[in-house]
């Protein structure tokens, strides 16, 4: 069943959510979760992990959802999530995908735009509101994660075009980059604030981290449970193999 999230196309508030994921192919999204969890549920976790990113967003906040380019994508998240406006992320390095969204943001008359990683399914629900009312009185709002980079970046209008510089030359995948960004903004003259820490899902380790915080009316505690996971120990595997 596709999962529905009431969103509005128009935007009174002037904020955007930028969320960036892919689209859950086993095979292709958490590959290092093997060999604790097989490619079939290692994409049903994933798209659980995308259901509660994409519900993250107040219901005045309009969603966009930023994902690689691959055979019917666009489509497929179309239907899954019908509220929100599916886009493919260009060529080039991370920091050009961000920047790409930001502008378009921008460019469309957004005020305050927050993106976020749909690899933290565990974030609190006051999240994203807590990055959108920093964005009141900062230029660029972080969210660091604990293995150095972040999981969501804010920016105000006002700082833009120049916060395009936090996304060249960056140090992506490194464990340099939060404190990299951090230097920037200074460089930059930018205002920045934080959010408080959290952690990627990303190695079968995260795992027993994510248990922890697990809600019980999440997508991710339902996949949880669905992957065979709840037991706490043995290789994942789903019903009929698949989302």
């Amino acid at each position: 069943m596709a999962a529905v999230f009431l969103r509005h196309h128009t935007n009174p508030s002037g904020r955007r959510l930028l969320v960036f994921g892919r689209l859950p192919e086993p095979g292709r999204v958490k590959t290092r979760l093997t060999p604790r969890l097989t490619p079939a549920a290692s994409a049903v976790l994933y798209e659980a992990f995308l259901d509660d990113t994409m519900g993250l967003a107040p219901r005045d906040v309009p969603v966009e959802l930023w994902v690689p380019e691959r055979p019917g994508a666009v489509e497929l998240l179309e239907a899954r999530y019908p509220a929100a406006r599916v886009r493919l992320q260009p060529d080039g390095s991370l920091g050009d995908r961000l920047a790409t969204a930001f502008a378009c943001a921008f460019r469309e008359g957004v005020d305050r735009a927050v993106a976020i990683g749909s690899d933290h399914p565990t974030l609190p629900g006051d999240t994203v509101p807590r990055a959108f009312r920093a964005l009141r009185a900062f230029d660029v709002v972080l969210g660091p994660t604990r293995d150095g980079g972040y999981y969501a970046i804010g920016l105000s209008r006002v700082a833009w075009p120049a916060a395009e510089g936090l996304f060249a030359d960056a140090p992506w995948s490194q464990p340099a980059l939060c404190d990299w960004t951090r230097g920037r903004a200074v460089e930059l003259g930018l205002r920045r604030a934080e959010l408080p820490d959290w952690y990627d899902v990303d190695r079968p380790e995260d795992l027993l981290l994510m248990e922890g915080d697990l809600c019980g009316d999440s997508a991710t505690a339902r996949a949880w449970v669905r992957v065979g996971l709840s037991g706490g120990t043995g290789s994942g595997g789903t019903e009929g193999g698949g989302p």
